[in-house]
């Protein structure tokens, strides 16, 4: 069965999350209690976190944790992978490697290299990506080292100038010669702008998508946009995949709705 799970933030706020990075144990409480078996934690300094406090209250409500992120450093200093300064992407791939040890106190949940990897930079993707391959090369190397997974996520255009979508992910994959400790992060908000047939893409990703996170089109809670999730989650069981089912949602309409119906949103999209 997979584990269902909700971001969290445990430094700063995020508008991905009802939840208050404040109340974090506050959080973690609301989640298990709600049901659900997993929290994604949303961390900016992964240097500054308390591993051992973080690892005892999630094992107190006996949440898995599923997933580190990593873009708030974006918006915090503007780091980024794939910076055209040298000392910039130095600064970002020492956050990374903080987020690969962080993982490795916590169970070893998986790293997502999302906006970490630069939003809606000049420069044209191929000279963007050749940075970012370099840049993640000893990253992966390190993530193999300490048995941790690297997730890259397919984030739309409007988001971002590069890895827009599954296709684009998996090429950026073979071209880093399939690591094994790098694999794909799928978004449904993402993929049903960029991917056109969602299920498809499901299926050319088969064994290279780690986690999953689930939005509907407006980016709310699975199940009130117009998003067909049945025939996604089907192709997801039917290529084996065994990870998280993450709400990243924005907090629509309001934030009150997302934590009174997001429990019951996620378990009737996933069907566990």
């Amino acid at each position: 069965m997979n584990i269902l799970s909700q971001t969290v933030p445990l430094q700063f706020d995020t508008v991905f999350s009802p939840y208050p990075a404040s109340g974090w144990r506050a959080a973690f409480a609301d989640v298990a209690a709600k049901g659900l078996a997993g929290v994604e934690l949303a961390v900016a300094y992964p240097e500054l976190a308390d591993a051992a406090d973080v690892l005892a209250e999630a094992q107190r409500h006996n949440l898995a944790i599923t997933t580190l992120s990593t873009g708030q450093i974006y918006a915090l200093e503007g780091l980024f992978l794939a910076s055209p300064d040298l000392r910039v992407r130095l600064r970002a791939a020492q956050i990374v490697r903080g987020h690969i040890a962080l993982s490795a106190k916590l169970g070893r949940p998986n790293v997502t290299i999302g906006l970490i990897r630069g939003k809606l930079e000049p420069g044209g993707k191929e000279a963007l990506e050749a940075r970012l391959a370099e840049v993640l090369a000893p990253l992966v190397k390190r993530a193999g080292e300490e048995g941790v997974m690297l997730q890259i996520e397919a984030i739309s255009r409007d988001e971002t100038s590069l890895l827009n979508s599954t296709a684009e992910c998996l090429a950026f994959l073979e071209r880093m010669g399939n690591p094994e400790a790098l694999g794909l992060l799928f978004d449904t908000y993402h993929a049903n702008i960029e991917d056109g047939d969602m299920p498809a893409a499901v299926r050319a990703a088969a064994g290279k998508i780690k986690n999953v996170h689930l939005a509907d089109s407006h980016r709310g809670l699975p199940g009130e946009g117009e998003i067909d999730f049945a025939p996604i989650v089907a192709a997801l069981r039917e290529s084996g995949y065994r990870g998280a089912f993450a709400l990243e949602t924005l907090c629509v309409p309001t934030k009150e709705h997302v934590l009174e119906h997001y429990a019951d949103a996620v378990k009737a999209t996933v069907g566990n």
